[in-house]
């Protein structure tokens, strides 16, 4: 990086003033002779040559000028450090703390992710070999109070006592749980329920035996954005 020193922003500026110098030289000189083309070519020349150094000069003070305030902060950080040790020492150990328990609860949080995934798996295993026996022994689920289906589409549905099983997304279930526990804690305006409502959507219309009988997790309440006021209503307040 190039260090600018006060002797080259001090030159720079006296070559700005002696520009403007020849502009104001040059404007007194077209007053004399109003209707002298060269004389006005001159001075729109000169105008335009005084701005530009004039423009290097200010851009170049400023750069000097935080340069100076950077070298001062350099050297003024050991002591800055050292004053606030007690609060440097504080916020390490706490912030190692809190990243521990967030690793602690995320590690959790994967095991049991791992156990939905699974046992939407084993789920699906089930209904798919008791459709498949109760098809094969005549019972369809179109009539009576039990049978299985296995459709064209190769998804299958069990019946039992009047009772349905169909197969569930182990993947869809997961990001359906990730969504509403998502959106009870950080408000439905947040990124991540915005990027997985339609999977969520989706699996409530699938699997809406499942969903309901899983329990919402509680809830917490984000503050309300102020309501906007119409000018009328502005206009009463203001009185």
């Amino acid at each position: 990086m190039v260090k600018i020193t006060e002797e080259q922003v001090r030159r720079a500026e006296v070559n700005a003033a002696e520009k403007e110098q020849v502009r104001d030289g040059a404007a007194a000189e077209l007053a004399a002779n109003p209707y002298s083309e060269l004389c006005a070519q001159r001075l729109t020349q000169e105008a335009r040559l005084a701005a530009q150094f004039r423009a290097n000069a200010t851009e170049l003070r400023a750069a000097y000028v935080a340069q100076v305030e950077e070298e001062k902060r350099r050297k003024s950080r050991p002591e800055l450090e050292k004053a606030a040790a007690g609060e440097i020492k504080a916020a390490g150990v706490e912030l190692a703390e809190r990243r521990r328990a967030v690793v602690e609860a995320v590690e959790r949080a994967q095991e049991v992710l791992v156990g939905v995934l699974a046992a939407g798996v084993e789920y699906n295993a089930a209904v798919q070999s008791h459709a498949d026996v109760l098809a094969a022994a005549g019972l369809d689920v179109r009539g009576g109070e039990s049978g299985g289906v296995r459709t064209v589409l190769g998804r299958c549905v069990v019946k039992v006592q009047g009772r349905e099983y169909d197969e569930v997304s182990p993947a869809g279930l997961g990001g359906w749980l990730v969504h509403r526990v998502v959106e009870s804690r950080l408000g439905r305006f947040n990124d991540l329920v915005v990027l997985l409502q339609w999977v969520a959507r989706a699996v409530e219309q699938d699997s809406p035996a499942v969903v309901a009988e899983v329990s919402a997790p509680g809830r917490v309440e984000q503050p309300r954005a102020p309501r906007a006021l119409n000018a009328f209503q502005a206009l009463l307040g203001s009185k």
